[in-house]
């Protein structure tokens, strides 16, 4: 299917998005020990979530998130060693990630492999018995590596296959109650699809969690289930509008730790909201910007708040 150069690039350059993921920051995503996980909710809620590049290369992208969340003084939360009430938690990060392409000979399938490498600044807040606990931290993330991506492509239907790990590269002190790191290893397959076509664009990604035990508090968070879609109608000159829809629901129980003291500590979180793109040029690099807020509704066992990420990507 032919489309305009500049809404090839909007397929191309989104994609880059949808395959390097969440914008890997602290502690930020939800359910499971501390309230949080390795996804955060609407991470893949942006345009051609189920694109692997055709074309080979390799391409880059820059992730910012914002986020500020609280849970209520009633809500006791497993951080590290302790049970925490009242958590507030305030968040940036900035993540930069690459997706290599090879060139293969493979008809209308692409491989791809990817890495993200987070920075987390995290302020924190919480009430442990009748202590009143503040931290703040910074420094490098849990690295993301994607060993396996499998894409498919024919006419307007996109599809892919992948394979996500989140290292435990983050710093992490398990008396902290604000840290950058998880101290455990995610393993995350998700299936994705989107459908394209000059105008349109319409994606949904499914990916499970299954997060192995943290060590230093011997608390193994639950497996997670995630669900992301997305809608995007180009309105010209370049820009995009659309809205996204998410879901996070935790399908088994916490185990070990503190786990059992509170009932297995499962968590759910639901978003939806609006998103904006714009692809532009800088000099002979073509780049596109993705603006998007994620508010979070209906959340259980885990603070409540909004996010606000900010992308850039590119091909080099």
């Amino acid at each position: 299917m032919r489309r305009r150069p500049q809404s090839r690039w909007s397929v191309l350059s989104s994609l880059v998005i949808a395959v390097l993921g969440p914008a890997q920051g602290p502690r930020e995503a939800h359910a499971t020990e501390g309230g949080f996980g390795h996804y955060v909710i609407g991470a893949f809620g942006a345009p051609a979530a189920g694109v692997v590049p055709p074309e080979p290369g390799v391409y880059w992208l820059n992730t910012n998130v914002y986020y500020s969340g609280s849970a209520s003084r009633s809500l006791s939360v497993p951080v590290g060693r302790t049970l925490s009430a009242g958590l507030k938690i305030e968040l940036f990060s900035p993540s930069f990630g690459a997706v290599w392409v090879p060139k293969l000979d493979l008809g209308p399938f692409t491989l791809g492999f990817s890495v993200n490498i987070p920075v987390g600044f995290v302020w924190a807040k919480a009430f442990a018995g009748q202590r009143d606990l503040r931290q703040n931290v910074s420094g490098l993330g849990d690295i993301a590596l994607t060993p396996f991506m499998l894409g498919y492509h024919n006419g307007s239907h996109f599809a892919q296959v992948r394979l996500d790990i989140f290292a435990p590269t983050g710093e992490y002190d398990a008396d902290d109650i604000a840290v950058v790191g998880l101290n455990y290893w995610t393993f995350t397959p998700t299936l994705a699809y989107s459908y394209i076509r000059p105008g349109l664009e319409v994606s949904v990604s499914a990916g499970l969690d299954f997060n192995t035990r943290n060590t230093k508090t011997d608390y193994t968070s639950g497996t997670v289930a995630h669900l992301d879609t997305s809608v995007t109608l180009d309105v010209g000159s370049g820009f995009g509008l659309g809205v996204f829809g998410a879901a996070l629901y935790q399908i088994s129980d916490d185990r070990g730790g503190l786990a059992n003291r509170i009932g297995g500590f499962r968590g759910r979180a639901f978003s939806v909201g609006p998103l904006a793109r714009y692809a532009f040029k800088l000099g002979d690099m073509r780049i596109n910007a993705n603006l998007s807020w994620a508010p979070e509704f209906g959340v259980r066992n885990r603070p409540e708040g909004n996010a606000v990420y900010l992308r850039l990507s590119g091909a080099f």
